[in-house]
């Protein structure tokens, strides 16, 4: 018996698994299948012909819906539509509602009242219900993993789709065409049904909102202009136009106004096909496209400067380029001026297809130079009429001003400057995006002058020109770098070189375009940022209005030039080359010896944070062109990085152009930046180190304490080290000197301050976590190494442009004082740090492997920025700064690594770690470690999966083998050796993957004792 239950069991199996697979293979080509499962329409079974292309993933095909005329024929709409499906890799299904069992009542009018109109049927009695049954079982059917599908009808097939959304809120449907209806159901309350929707119980106001909010596309056929003898000719239906092509614009109109009237979003999109007439297939055809692809869609309004060499075409190849899918349209005249588009039929019709995701306006050439008032009257405002009518027609999309250049003659840079201000404060006025090809113009005459931008005429683009536009655009249009090998018949090098400045232009400046918003109210800023008054120079703020930051050249350039007006006093160099070819300066101020103090300033580590790197030249000028900073040179020598991540700062991106967070980088060293940052700053050797950085005020976190978008209200936050193994000493000197002295000026000047910390949420409240306590950022890796370590940041991340003269100051302040404190200090600094030192170099103090943050409550200043108000809480606070030691172990005499550790040693010896290699057999006393748990985090982080292990230690004596290598902690970075090699150690190099790990076995590294 129990063998007969197996063989059964054993044929179910196979049974089930070869239904299974019926079900996931079913033929492609063209078939057919009856469905009557629905119980609703159990006796009125629908045939469902189908086409499934030859090729491709059937589980991921879209699908497509498409319903029939009047005449009820599948035939000719299967022959044309499997075509299209073949060719775009969709899966086609068209269901035959014969006439006898689905009469008009129950097609085109979608079956919501009884054929005489006197009854309405429940909503889970309609046939477009029974349509999103059938979906059901085409997912079962085919085994398709598609969350919804898409449908078309044309000619009554329209009035089914038009109806279909208007009555049904499908869960499915993804896109609807609705393709030259015969006549219209309105969304008029006010009008009975058929024609409007009075007397249907289940639509309301919302309903109607929701319907009108829906991804639906109205097509047209321009020739579609016949009355037939079969089109519906009531009074009511001529009421909507006397053909459909008549009626679609009427039916168009209505909802637009509609939502006009109600203050409702319109997402419907209008398309009207030239020289096609009533015709299902070819409108079928031209439909595909828009069913099939996700486009986006802009309109360029303009003249000659749009025109010239095809700049939307370009593009629109430019996308496509990179994987990108735009559609293009053009309105452009010669030499017209935005009013004449604001009366043109064109223009406005073309705004009135709706759906556009961007509409490109651009002004006459030199009409947005003439006086103020003129330009208001005759620019803004005609932008402001085409503008509503795209909000009414485009709701979700944006309007772009698209800036213009200065002739190519000397009035060029007054030209230039009148044209950016007025650009920009006409993309304000409307909330509308900045395209600044104007200034990326400015940037290229200014560095690349040979480059021919213009045209022979001084006015028009070059093809160069209209290149760089297009590069703009695609910049301002999707917000993120990009590299394209479409040239558009350029010399690489040159198409090249014109994406890079465009995307520099563009992304370092994104708040400044209109394409981003900065996250402070302008009342917030009036009352509690304003911006020094000073005459300081600086590379940005000595900028005319609206050219954005200052590049990485204009900065290198800045430096350069201080650093030739002094001689003997500074000399720069670069460190090396980036990914992207940059070089990385590096400036030297003072000429070092063993009574100056050493220091070591960088910034901009992360590249979305400029205000550093603009502290910088402050500092540098201060040092060089003022007599207090000469003298400063005459205790102390500097080295300062003022852009550490200059791939990331010149589009104004954290990362790094390899991807990776250098502030998250210091103990992995994946980004050969971060090693040659490293290597710069081992040779260096500085005694006093100073991180500048800007941190994000405004989170989310902190909307808990009143439930309103509340930020951190201190100008500078102090990031000090609280990892254990940094010598106490030189944690007092960072924390009781540097940054108390510090604090002073700054508050004297009027900046706020405090500590440095991130939120979390812990059961619904939030919890401060303060002090840096991992290798892996600045902060604690410079004390590691035997540095007073300083990390500040300054309030600045989301506002932009905002405040920037307050926070380069703010930079400026800090790093100068910490010079002033340095120098004024030299002595008793030079003693704590050559004694914390020797103390490193005797290996005797015990290692801090783990350790928790103690929790205490502090008083944090925030700005609500609700009421525009300040206010203070206290907070339970985790701080690093009072630690309890989790797990300790004795300090080796060094650490040894097997063979498998090449990469370990290799960054070791970057950061100017000693190592020996072992080259002849020796016997020695170890502590191995063996791991007996270990976690490997799911998440991918930097192109790693961190684990964290627990050992046992162990002693073992062995005979060390040759080629091996020995690490000894009697060295100046021994502080940092043991955080890196000790297994559990956060950010060492077993969590960050270097070293590798397996539950249950040895390492490849252990601790020589003896």
């Amino acid at each position: 018996m129990k063998k007969l239950i197996i063989f059964y069991i054993g044929f179910l199996c196979i049974c089930l698994s070869a239904i299974a697979k019926q079900t996931l293979e079913r033929p492609r080509g063209e078939h057919f299948f009856t469905y009557s499962q629905y119980p609703p329409f159990a006796d009125r079974p629908v045939d469902v012909h189908y086409y499934i292309p030859s090729q491709g993933d059937i589980k991921q095909m879209p699908i497509v819906f498409v319903f029939e005329g009047g005449d009820r024929g599948y035939r000719y709409l299967l022959d044309g539509w499997k075509e299209e499906a073949e060719r775009n890799g969709f899966m086609l299904f068209i269901p035959h509602f014969d006439l006898k069992s689905y009469p008009l009542a129950d097609y085109q009018e979608v079956g919501v009242m009884n054929a005489a109109h006197t009854v309405a049927n429940a909503p889970e009695k309609i046939t477009p219900v029974l349509v999103d049954k059938l979906f059901e079982y085409v997912r079962q059917f085919t085994g398709s993993m598609r969350k919804g599908y898409m449908i078309y009808g044309h000619s009554a097939g329209g009035q089914f789709v038009q109806r279909f959304m208007l009555f049904h809120d499908s869960p499915y449907v993804e896109k609807a065409i609705i393709s030259s209806p015969g006549w219209y159901t309105f969304p008029d309350l006010a009008q009975t049904y058929p024609y409007g929707t009075a007397g249907i119980p289940y639509i309301s106001s919302e309903q109607i909102k929701k319907y009108l909010s829906k991804p639906i596309i109205l097509q047209l056929a321009l020739g579609d202009t016949i009355r037939e003898s079969f089109l519906r000719k009531t009074p009511e239906a001529e009421r909507q136009g006397r053909n459909r092509m008549e009626r679609g614009r009427s039916f168009w109109l209505y909802i637009h106004q509609l939502a006009a009237s109600r203050g409702w979003e319109c997402h419907w999109r209008k398309i009207e096909e030239c020289g096609i007439g009533h015709e299902a297939v070819p409108m079928g055809k031209q439909a595909v496209p828009l069913l099939t692809t996700d486009s986006l869609r802009v309109l360029f309004i303009g003249n000659s400067y749009t025109f010239f060499n095809r700049l939307p075409l370009q593009v629109q190849s430019l996308a496509s380029s990179c994987g990108k899918k735009i559609s293009v349209r053009q309105v452009a005249n010669p030499g017209w001026y935005l009013r004449q588009h604001a009366a043109n039929t064109q223009t406005l019709e073309a705004i009135r297809e709706g759906g556009w995701d961007y509409m490109v306006m651009q002004e006459q050439s030199k009409a947005p130079t003439r006086e103020k008032e003129w330009v208001k009257k005759n620019v803004f405002h005609p932008a402001a009429q085409l503008d509503s009518l795209r909000r009414l027609y485009a709701p979700k999309g944006k309007s772009v001003c698209y800036m213009t250049w200065g002739r190519n003659n000397d009035t060029y840079e007054g030209m230039q400057q009148q044209l950016t201000e007025n650009y920009l404060e006409m993309a304000d006025v409307l909330d509308a995006y900045c395209a600044p090809v104007g200034e990326a113009w400015r940037r290229i005459r200014r560095e690349c002058p040979s480059l021919q931008l213009y045209n022979s005429d001084g006015s028009h683009p070059s093809p160069a020109g209209s290149y760089l536009a297009a590069c703009v655009f695609y910049a301002i249009f999707f917000g993120e770098p990009f590299s394209s090998d479409y040239y558009a018949g350029l010399p690489s090098e040159t198409a090249l070189y014109l994406q890079r400045i465009a995307q520099e232009v563009v992304l370092a400046n994104l708040v400044l375009w209109n394409r981003n918003q900065s996250k402070q109210p302008a009342g917030v800023t009036a009352s509690f940022y304003p911006d020094p008054k000073f005459d300081r120079e600086t590379p940005t703020l000595s900028k005319p209005y609206g050219s954005g930051l200052a590049s990485v050249d204009e900065i290198k350039d800045y430096l350069q030039q201080l650093v030739v007006r002094s001689p003997g006093l500074a000399y720069m160099e670069n460190i090396g080359v980036t990914k992207q070819g940059r070089t990385i300066p590096v400036l030297y101020l003072g000429t070092p010896d063993k009574k100056k103090v050493r220091v070591w300033i960088q910034a901009a580590l992360h590249g979305n944070e400029p205000a550093g790197a603009e502290a910088v030249c402050m500092l540098v000028r201060y040092l060089l062109c003022e007599k207090e900073g000469r003298e400063l040179l005459n205790h102390i020598a500097v080295a300062l990085v003022p852009i550490a991540n200059v791939d990331g700062y010149a589009i104004q991106q954290r990362r790094s152009a390899d991807g990776y967070d250098l502030n998250r980088d210091q103990s992995k060293l994946e980004d050969a930046v971060t090693l040659l940052l490293k290597q710069s700053y081992q040779q260096w050797n500085p005694d006093v180190a100073l991180d500048i950085h800007e941190y994000t005020p405004l989170r989310r976190e902190f909307n808990l304490l009143r439930g309103v978008p509340t930020a951190n209200a201190a100008d500078v936050l102090f990031l000090p080290t609280g990892h254990l193994n940094a010598p106490l000493a030189l944690r007092t000197l960072s924390e009781e000197l540097f940054r108390r002295e510090a604090e002073v000026v700054l508050n004297s000047a009027g900046y706020a301050s405090g500590f440095y910390f991130t939120p979390r949420v812990a059961d619904g409240s939030l919890v401060l976590v303060k002090g840096a306590k991992s290798p892996q950022s600045s902060s604690t890796f410079q004390a590691l190494t035997g540095a007073v370590s300083l990390f500040v940041e300054i309030r600045g991340i989301g506002l932009g442009p905002e405040c920037f003269a307050r926070r380069s100051e703010c930079g400026f302040l800090v790093a100068r004082q910490t010079l002033v404190t340095a120098a004024q200090h030299r002595a008793s600094i030079k003693r704590k740090i050559e004694q914390a030192r020797k103390r490193t170099l005797k290996a005797t103090e015990p290692i801090y492997v783990t350790f928790t943050s103690d929790t205490v409550r502090h008083v944090v200043s925030f700005i609500d920025y609700k009421a525009n108000e300040l206010f203070k809480t206290e907070l339970p606070t985790l701080d690093a700064m009072q630690a309890t030691p989790q797990l300790m172990r004795t300090r080796p005499k060094a650490y040894l690594l097997d063979a498998p550790c090449t990469e370990a040693v290799c960054k070791l010896r970057a950061l100017g770690v000693h190592i020996e290699q072992v080259t002849r057999v020796q016997k020695a006393k170890v502590e191995r470690y063996k791991v007996t748990r270990l976690y490997r985090a799911e998440k991918e982080w930097e192109g790693i999966h961190p684990v964290n292990v627990e050992t046992d230690v162990y002693e073992d004596n062995v005979e060390l083998p040759i080629g091996s290598w020995l690490v000894p902690l009697a060295q100046p970075l021994g502080n940092l050796v043991a955080t890196l090699l000790e297994p559990e150690s956060v950010c060492g190099f077993v969590n960050f993957c270097v070293i590798p790990a397996e539950e249950g076995k040895g390492l490849f590294v252990s601790r020589l004792i003896k």
